[in-house]
Formats: C-alpha cells, sequence, structure tokens
C-alpha cells in the first residue's frame, strides 16, 4: 500500500484523512498516528498535515474550517514544538497540549473509576 500512496501523490493525487467510524462494524482509530504512518511511507510532512486540515475540510465542502485564518471555525490542536520538524508532536496523543473545538477548550474526559460504569 505505501508504494501505492507514493505513487498516487507524486501524480498529483489530493490526499484527504477521513474516517467511516460511527457506521456499523466501523470503529474509531487513530488518525493523529495515521499522519506518523504517511510521513514513513514517504509523504512529505507537510502534505501529510494538509491531508488532515485543509484538503479534508474541501473534500467535506466544509469552507470554514481546515485553516487558521480570520472567519474560520477556530479548531485546533496544540502540541510543543514544530510539526513539519516533529510529525510525532501531532501523532503522538501523550503529546497533544490542548484541542479547541469551535473555539472552546475541549477536555479530556476523567476516565470512570475501576467498577464504575463510564
Amino acid at each position: 500500500h505505501r508504494e501505492s500512496l507514493r505513487m498516487f501523490h507524486a501524480a498529483g493525487g489530493k490526499l484527504a484523512m477521513g474516517t467511516d467510524a460511527g457506521t456499523q462494524y466501523n470503529f474509531h482509530g487513530n488518525s493523529a498516528y495515521e499522519l506518523h504512518l504517511l510521513v514513513e511511507a514517504g509523504i512529505p510532512t507537510r502534505d501529510a498535515l494538509v491531508s488532515a486540515t485543509g484538503a479534508a475540510a474541501d473534500l467535506c465542502r466544509l469552507p470554514d474550517r481546515g485553516r487558521i485564518a480570520d472567519g474560520m471555525l477556530a479548531d485546533l490542536l496544540v502540541v510543543p514544538g514544530d510539526p513539519l520538524a516533529d510529525i510525532d508532536a501531532v501523532a503522538l496523543a501523550s503529546r497533544h497540549r490542548l484541542v479547541v473545538k469551535a473555539g472552546e477548550a475541549v477536555r479530556r474526559a476523567e476516565p470512570a473509576p475501576s467498577g464504575q460504569p463510564a
């Protein structure tokens, strides 16, 4: 699959990350880690990041998302360092510092105490 991915990208194919999660037999995966896998497969880091941001928003016809600019909804992932130099800043959830969804900080849910329903 990696070689097909590289060939598609080299031919000018537009990559956009997405998921079918939430439908029958399609479970939530780790989309952020897939960025690491794209880079590992030879996709330039900038193109991998665009596939998860602007390109994905364009494909889904969401003109107010996918970019940092005036008038856009603020959906952001704050990480330490420069993800262009270190894709794992984005790919590894342990390095995520803050998630902002539509301008509001999102807090990670605390795990339920052992033996308690979530």
